[in-house]
């Protein structure tokens, strides 16, 4: 049986129709949701449970 790879994480290519290259290339904004980089939200969702998790015990004792 033949393995084939499959392609987990994928580089997006710009769409911004004002960009100069005709070229299909990298997008440098990366993945965003209503203009804020997906990394932030991530690590703000993070930082927001930690700190959900401390009140809650905080709330039980």
């Amino acid at each position: 049986m033949e393995t084939v790879p499959v392609k987990i994480l994928g580089v997006r290519e710009c769409q911004n129709p004002a960009c100069p290259e005709t070229s299909p290339h990298e997008d440098d904004e990366g993945l965003r949701l209503f203009g804020v980089p997906s990394w932030l939200i991530a690590f703000l969702t993070v930082v927001a449970m930690g700190v959900g998790m401390l009140a809650y015990t905080a709330a039980v004792r």
